[in-house]
């Protein structure tokens, strides 16, 4: 491990090699680059995760690059999930990248996600990521899925058996736009907030805020933290 490039992060009392050996070691599922996902896998990776998976089977088109803050105009028309991985390197050459460029289906996800610590849903439709939902539950596996519109966002954490899960927050059925509006800031907020929750509670220096809606607005100044309950007639983790 090259110390140097994380020096900074090092000294933070509590932290030291070990909280960095603890990154090194950890295993990190990215499912979506756009807006909320490209800003959470690079701070991940500048952080010094030792395996990001990044999942995407868009390519680079010129409305993404308002928020998509890892695609520039040169790149229009690449695949996302190759050309990430490849900015990415550029801040970390230690890491180990899985590339996955194609649009998965729940059943894509038991042997994507399996041995991974921790996933990042950066999917921008709810079938999406209600899947994402009950294969996370299915292996146990702890999960941050983040959303952004207009001026705000929002991420939700879930512990498996131990919070409330998605389906417990979000009805499957609610309305969705064809094309989110937003403004780029927006994504970039969600998705750093995402690769923070990631890293506090892999390095044991935090614990994900699961069960618990963590909502704000460009507008306000504050967090708003709404807890929610465990449902036992919920459809993914009731019992």
């Amino acid at each position: 491990m090259n110390a140097q490039m994380w020096t900074r992060q090092m000294a933070i009392p509590g932290f030291g090699v070990e909280g960095q050996e603890k990154l090194k070691n950890s295993k990190v599922a990215v499912l979506g680059l756009g807006g909320v996902g490209g800003p959470a896998a690079l701070y991940l990776a500048a952080s010094g995760i030792g395996s990001l998976m990044l999942v995407d089977g868009d390519i680079i088109e010129a409305s993404n690059l308002n928020r998509q803050i890892l695609f520039s105009f040169s790149e229009l028309g690449r695949p996302k999930a190759q050309t990430a991985a490849r900015h990415l390197l550029s801040h970390n050459p230690e890491l180990n990248v899985e590339v996955v460029g194609k649009r998965v289906k729940e059943s894509d996800l038991q042997p994507l996600l399996n041995g991974w610590h921790i996933v990042l849903d950066c999917f921008d439709r709810n079938r999406d990521r209600l899947a994402v939902n009950r294969e996370c539950l299915r292996q146990g596996i702890p999960a941050v899925h983040g959303f952004a519109q207009d001026f705000g966002g929002e991420i939700f954490s879930v512990l498996p058996g131990k919070s409330a899960c998605l389906a417990c927050a979000l009805d499957e059925g609610f309305p969705e736009a064809d094309v989110t509006p937003v403004i780029g800031v927006t994504t970039g907020i969600v998705g750093v907030a995402m690769a923070s929750a990631a890293i506090l509670s892999l390095t044991g220096l935090g614990t994900l805020p699961a069960g618990t809606r963590q909502i704000f607005d460009l507008a306000f100044t504050e967090i708003l933290k709404v807890p929610v309950e465990m449902n036992p007639h919920c459809p993914a983790c009731g019992k």
